[in-house]
């Protein structure tokens, strides 16, 4: 059986199917994996938490998740998307 992928635009709700655009999750909650980006390796990590906390740029709250590989990252349209990062003391 092959695993569908789907991708989230930040602020956005629904993810649409990698394979196949006609496919998609709406009511989009957390993620059991996600994909870093090629910049970070583009390895697909699991997710082990979910927290809404502050924006790592800005004075606003927005949803983080802390993946199993130390990294976390911030979903803030406002900033440009994805916000990866490692967490002060990690």
């Amino acid at each position: 059986m092959s695993v569908e992928w789907f991708t989230k635009r930040p602020g956005e709700n629904i993810a649409v199917g990698s394979d196949d655009p006609h496919m998609a999750l709406i009511g989009v909650g957390v993620p059991d994996w996600v994909q870093l980006p090629a910049e970070l390796g583009g390895a697909r990590v699991r997710v082990v938490s979910a927290a809404v906390t502050r924006c790592p740029r800005g004075e606003h709250d927005v949803r983080h998740l802390k993946l199993d590989n130390g990294i976390g990252v911030a979903e803030c349209p406002a900033h440009g998307g994805f916000l990866w990062y490692r967490p002060r003391g990690a």
